[in-house]
């Protein structure tokens, strides 16, 4: 992906079908991955959306770190965007999620609509959006899936008395900033074909030195991952497998099971954005 392109005509189909869509519902709630708030954001998105009423879901709270979650938090706040963390690994979570959709439907059948709340979830691929659906109802409503852009339908879903969401495909922008891929491959977002797997690992192992996180790796693969971020990939091969004929180890193979683990949260909690300081905090 060497020009940070990636916007194939379903995608571009995603966004008319979302225009035409928005006159439907009240409510837009926009999912984005609590790790990468910033890339997985799509920037057209506030554009399309206009006036609606918004709220913003970090999802997958549970896979970044609480305290630059809380952060983020108070971050939209000051952007005086309702935000929001949701997990289907913390229940309480998605309770809050519901509480609020509970309180939008009253106040909108108290008003002169007499009808259930609408609302629609968007976001780009791989956020989590049919996952988040299918815990919501209980049942299988939506596929769901690894790969980017499972969820291809459209689809109305009660999720409560008074409630109705429309599920959509997911949607990335027409252009990545080189600062976004690597976000976007680590987390997912990215398909597997498009990205270069190596380098997104290499970059991944890179950000954990950085962050002077590199215990937790040791912790999940052994102690004698260290060294640059190469001789860590190496040693990852090495303890998990990844060899090829003649013993040399398979860098493809390590790469793609790094960023796999670290998708699902077996890694640990790392945020892999940090949010802008916020005003009045200390140097």
């Amino acid at each position: 992906m060497n020009d940070a392109q990636w916007y194939p005509g379903t995608m571009a189909r995603a966004v008319d079908g979302l225009k035409k869509d928005l006159p439907l519902v009240d409510l837009v709630v926009e999912l984005i991955d609590a790790r990468a708030p910033v890339s997985s954001r799509n920037p057209e998105l506030k554009d399309i959306i206009g006036k609606k009423n918004r709220l913003i879901l970090l999802h997958k709270a549970d896979r970044g770190e609480r305290a630059i979650n809380s952060r983020w938090l108070l971050h939209f706040k000051e952007q005086a965007l309702p935000a929001m963390l949701t997990s289907v690994q913390i229940p309480g979570t998605v309770s809050s999620f519901l509480e609020y959709l509970k309180t939008q439907g009253r106040r909108l059948r108290s008003s002169r609509f007499k009808r259930p709340l609408r609302l629609v979830i968007v976001g780009i691929p791989n956020v989590g959006k049919s996952t988040l659906l299918n815990y919501l109802v209980g049942r299988a409503a939506a596929r769901t899936g690894d790969r980017p852009g499972v969820t291809r339908g459209r689809q109305w879903v009660r999720l409560l008395a008074g409630v109705e969401l429309l599920d959509t495909p997911g949607i990335l922008p027409p252009l990545l900033s080189p600062e976004a891929v690597f976000p976007l491959a680590a987390i997912g977002a990215l398909p597997p074909e498009r990205i270069d797997r190596q380098q997104s690992a290499l970059s991944l192992l890179r950000y954990y030195a950085e962050r002077g996180m590199t215990s937790r790796l040791t912790a999940h693969y052994g102690e004698g991952v260290e060294g640059a971020p190469v001789e860590m990939l190496e040693q990852i091969g090495k303890e998990r497998g990844c060899l090829l004929p003649g013993g040399k180890i398979d860098l493809e193979r390590a790469a793609a099971l790094l960023l796999a683990e670290y998708q699902a949260g077996r890694l640990g909690k790392l945020s892999l954005e940090l949010p802008p300081k916020i005003e009045g905090e200390g140097s």
